[in-house]
């Protein structure tokens, strides 16, 4: 006998049949039981294994025994003419047609069916739609709340469970974001509006209502190995149907993670407002890059530029990222983008102001530019460098406005050019911008924060109450918002408010909260509080921030000065000096700040001559006509040094051209500045901010 008539003889090809068969329903069984009962995918990966090392020995165990009704016996055992060999290998053909029959079947739920099942539901959002079940003929959300042509994408669940892939999970929904914003005519609600509803128990009646869209697409994304499954459900919130639903279960590569992103846009627009254009299939059908690794790597940096809190260390671990992703694909055009932001922010911030950050990010752009020419991504980043290396703040506005004609639907675009415009004298082109981001986008807090800042420091105080108030309510969580209404009672004379709200002031690491927890208690005579801020942790974050520098000194000269303790005050200013020369040469809008801080501290040493030029220089680098904003800052200070050192006409004479200008200084808040307590015996002072209101206690 042949060894093939053997193997067959002793049902040996059979098993391993079977085996291989009730290996595959195996898996898929622990796949699903993995999702439904969120398991470590390791379980997964562990069964593989078992199933591999398992296989041969099955083998060998078929080849050298043999299935009797008296028990196992070793083959060579077995008496020939008494085997059941035959009637054995009949039942292994039996059980290997039930398999098949069991994986047609599951292939024919998962094609038809399952994409249409909705229960159970994949999140808690949709688990909780459950319970809210509509009479006959009641929607969901009333149709006169919504915009139709408004969708929310509800950020993914990380399926895999391991913290690793969320920043994969978060980049893969930034990414969808940015393609969606490709589409006219959709309004798409930006990720800081949505990240919050992350994990919530809220059901998609209320966030419809709070977002106030009509459609919302939400879902979860897994990773086992060098697969991805990606669930996403399309639901129309003002009839509670389900639109479109689909399971997607690929190899990990770049194409199919972008196939996939495009089939649910597609099914988005033909949603929401009709086919693509066939210019809009092609920008879609762009592949960034083919590289899986510089594509994750990206989707991480992704992830970290849209955390919703403005902190340094998010650009720089996002810049490693980046880094990283153009490291392995030089061409990848995005990489090199977000890589223009990162060190253009690095200057900005303060963080690392170093001439080799400033050619950094213009190799950057450079490449952005080589790589994609005339993207919305490529003018957006030129919008950046014009804003935050160059300064440029109408160019940068012009170019925020044509990247968000390319990408209507991208509302980051247009917050940014309301950032860039309250830098002009067109603070109502900019109250149109924000306002309208606000409106589209009612669940995003920057806009309102930015919104009531510029409101506040423009003197609008009645316009900046109303703003602050109902965002407040809305946003008790964001922390610049508290910093804001610190802001608007000293703005508003009211120094028992400021107090009260500056003690309940959370602490972050943001420049908003670092100014109200340091330059306040100052303002308000709150002097060894003044002195005590500076060893916060998240003030002391800022400290060493070139535009920083030499501040944390003078403040504190103030404050022992207005203490009567003049010798600490003398040390202090020494200090401030001593710290602030032969620094490196740093872009004006940053050395402006620091000079400005050194003028204060020459004149606490008896230094007029030194800390006039010293203001001079400050406000010559960033006058009010280049930065409505900073520039009105700096004349501040300048005016406060010419009444220090003596020079009362032209304090006067300063003070009274910026009470008319873009960015006035607050009448009542000047009124309870300890700062101008020197110049109070001056009636001329005490005469021009004088108001018809008294100000608060």
């Amino acid at each position: 006998m042949s060894f093939f008539e053997e193997l067959k003889r002793r049902n040996v090809v059979k098993v391993g049949v079977a085996y291989l068969v009730a290996a595959w329903l195996l898996l898929q069984l622990t796949e699903v039981l993995t999702e439904l009962l969120e398991l470590d995918t390791q379980i997964g990966k562990m069964v593989i294994l078992l199933l591999i090392i398992g296989f041969i020995p099955a083998l060998i165990f078929a080849w050298a025994f043999e299935m009797t009704p008296e028990g196992i016996k070793r083959d060579k055992d077995v008496d020939r003419s008494q085997s059941v060999a035959k009637q054995t290998g009949q039942k292994l053909n039996i059980a290997v047609i039930v398999m098949l029959a069991m994986i047609a079947g599951y292939f024919i739920w998962e094609s038809r069916f399952k994409a249409q099942d909705t229960a159970p539901q994949e999140t808690a959002v949709i688990e909780a739609l459950d319970e809210v079940t509509p009479e006959p003929g009641e929607t969901f959300v009333s149709e006169t709340t919504i915009d139709t042509n408004a969708i929310a994408v509800l950020p993914f669940a990380n399926r895999s469970l391991r913290e690793e892939d969320l920043f994969f999970t978060d980049g893969i929904h930034d990414d969808l974001l940015t393609q969606l914003a490709k589409i006219s005519g959709l309004k798409v609600v930006s990720r800081t509006s949505v990240a919050q509803y992350r994990g919530t128990a809220k059901t998609i009646a209320q966030i419809a209502e709070e977002l106030q869209v009509g459609t919302i697409l939400e879902g979860g994304i897994q990773r086992a190995g060098n697969r991805v499954r990606i669930n996403a459900q399309l639901i129309d919130v003002t009839s509670d149907q389900h639109l479109w639903a689909e399971t997607f279960d690929a190899e990990m590569t770049v194409e199919n993670i972008f196939d996939i992103q495009t089939e649910i846009t597609q099914q988005i627009t033909q949603a929401v407002r009709g086919e693509l254009t066939d210019e809009e299939r092609a920008t879609l059908a762009r592949i960034p890059t083919n590289n899986l690794e510089a594509y994750e790597a990206y989707l991480k940096a992704m992830a970290l530029m849209h955390q919703a809190d403005y902190e340094q260390e998010n650009f720089q671990a996002a810049e490693r990222w980046a880094t990283r992703a153009v490291m392995l694909d030089p061409g990848f055009a995005e990489a090199w983008a977000i890589l223009v932001e990162v060190n253009a922010q690095a200057v900005w911030i303060g963080y690392d102001a170093t001439p080799e950050r400033e050619e950094a990010a213009l190799e950057a752009l450079e490449n952005v530019r080589r790589l994609a020419t005339g993207t919305a991504e490529t003018i957006a980043a030129e919008a950046e460098y014009a804003y935050r290396i160059q300064h440029n703040f109408p160019a940068a506005a012009l170019l925020f406005q044509r990247a968000a004609e390319l990408l209507p639907g991208d509302l980051d675009l247009l917050f940014r050019l309301g950032v860039a415009q309250r830098r002009t004298a067109d603070l109502a082109g900019a109250e149109e911008t924000l306002r309208r981001a606000m409106a589209i986008d009612p669940n995003n807090a920057r806009p309102v924060t930015v919104l009531v800042e510029m409101l506040v420091n423009s003197s609008q105080l009645e316009k900046a109450q109303s703003v602050l108030r109902p965002a407040l309510s809305r946003f008790p969580d964001v922390v610049d918002l508290k910093a804001m209404e610190i802001n608007l009672a000293l703005a508003q004379g009211q120094a028992d408010l400021a107090r009260a709200l500056l003690e309940k002031l959370p602490e972050l690491n943001t420049n908003q909260v670092v100014v109200a927890t340091a330059i306040t208690p100052l303002q308000l005579a709150n002097f060894d509080q003044a002195i005590s801020a500076w060893d916060q942790p998240h003030v002391l974050a800022y400290e060493s921030n070139r535009g920083f520098i030499g501040i944390r000194e003078a403040t504190k000269a103030w404050a022992y000065a207005l203490k009567g303790e003049h010798e600490s005050a003398r040390s202090e200013a020494r200090a401030c000096v001593q710290r602030l020369s032969d620094l490196p040469e740093v872009p004006d809008q940053i050395r402006s700040f620091e000079l400005a801080a050194l003028s204060h501290c020459y004149l606490f040493l008896d230094e007029p001559a030194l800390a006039m030029r010293a203001a001079n220089e400050a406000q010559a680098m960033i006058p009010e006509s280049k930065d409505s904003y900073f520039g009105a800052l700096i004349a501040r200070d300048r005016a406060l040094s010419l009444a220090m050192a003596g020079q009362r006409d032209a304090a006067l004479t300063e003070l009274e051209r910026m009470l008319g200008s873009v960015y006035p200084p607050s009448k009542l808040e000047m009124q309870i500045d300890a700062r101008w307590d020197f110049f109070r015996d001056d009636p001329r002072f005490n005469a021009l901010i004088a108001t018809d209101g008294a100000p608060g206690p």
